[in-house]
C-alpha cells in the first residue's frame, strides 16, 4: 500500500503555543479556501495571507511555502479516508464501501481543508500529493479484492476497475458539484456513483443468492409434498 504522505511543514523544531497552534490553523483554513474555488496555481500568498488575517512572517513560522500548506492539506484528506475505512470495518464488505464513501461525501460538504485536500491529491505540480490519492485507491482496491476472494461481486474486468472507478466518481462529483452549483447535493451525488459501479457488479451475486433460496425453497415444498403422500394424508 502506499505510505501517507509525510512531510514536515513546520520551519522549527519549537512546540507552537495555543495562539501559534490557531494561527496555523487560520493559515491553513485561508489556504484551503483559496485552493477550493481557485485551483492552486491561481491562489496567492497575499490572498492567503489577507484571508488568516496574518503576516508573511507568521505564516512561515508554520508553513515553508504555499506548496507546504497544500501538502497539509492533501495529508489530511489521506488521514480522513484512513479513518472513515477503519470507522467501517466488520461491517459486510460491499456495505464497507458504501459506508466509506459515503462518510467521505458528508465529511466533504461541511469541510473546505478535507475538500481542498481531496483536490489537491490531483495535483500535478505539489510533490508527493498524487501517493494521498493512490492511498486512497490503494484501500479501496483492498476492500475489492477481498469481496471478491468472498464471492460477494463477480470476478470481472469491471470488479478489478472499480476501486478507480468509485474513486474517479466521487472525485469528479466533487470537481463538478463546485463548478456546476445545481440543487442536488454532494452526498446524493455519489451515491449515484456507488449505484452505478457497486450494484450493477453486486448483481450476479445477489442473483445468485436468490436462485439458490428458491432452489432451497423448491426442494423443501418437493419434500414436504412426498412426506404428506408417504404418510397417506386423507386429503390426497
Amino acid at each position: 500500500m502506499t505510505e501517507h504522505l509525510d512531510r514536515r511543514t513546520h520551519s522549527t523544531t519549537r512546540r507552537p503555543q495555543p495562539r501559534g497552534l490557531r494561527t496555523r490553523a487560520k493559515i491553513l483554513a485561508a489556504a484551503a479556501t483559496r485552493f477550493d474555488t481557485e485551483g492552486y496555481s491561481l491562489a496567492s500568498i497575499n490572498d492567503i495571507l489577507a484571508g488568516a488575517e496574518t503576516t508573511k512572517g507568521a505564516m512561515y513560522f508554520h508553513f515553508a511555502s504555499k506548496e507546504a500548506m497544500a501538502q497539509q492539506l492533501a495529508s489530511d484528506w489521506s488521514t480522513a479516508v484512513h479513518k472513515a475505512f477503519s470507522a467501517a470495518a466488520g461491517e459486510p464488505l460491499i456495505q464497507q464501501m458504501t459506508t466509506v464513501f459515503r462518510s467521505l461525501a458528508r465529511q466533504l460538504e461541511s469541510d473546505t481543508n478535507l475538500r481542498a485536500g481531496l483536490k489537491l491529491t490531483l495535483e500535478p505540480s505539489i510533490d508527493g500529493a498524487h501517493q494521498s490519492y493512490m492511498q486512497w485507491v490503494d484501500e479501496t482496491s483492498e476492500l475489492v479484492d477481498r469481496a471478491n476472494e468472498a464471492g460477494d461481486i463477480s470476478d470481472t474486468d469491471a470488479a478489478h476497475r472499480l476501486a478507480w472507478n468509485l474513486c474517479a466518481g466521487f472525485t469528479g462529483a466533487v470537481q463538478a458539484s463546485a463548478v456546476l452549483r445545481e440543487d442536488v447535493n454532494l452526498s446524493t451525488r455519489v451515491e449515484d456513483v456507488l449505484d452505478a459501479h457497486i450494484s450493477a457488479i453486486a448483481a450476479p451475486a445477489r442473483n445468485h443468492h436468490r436462485i439458490r433460496d428458491l432452489g432451497d425453497a423448491i426442494r423443501n415444498t418437493k419434500l414436504a409434498t412426498e412426506l404428506i403422500i408417504t404418510a397417506g394424508d386423507p386429503c390426497l
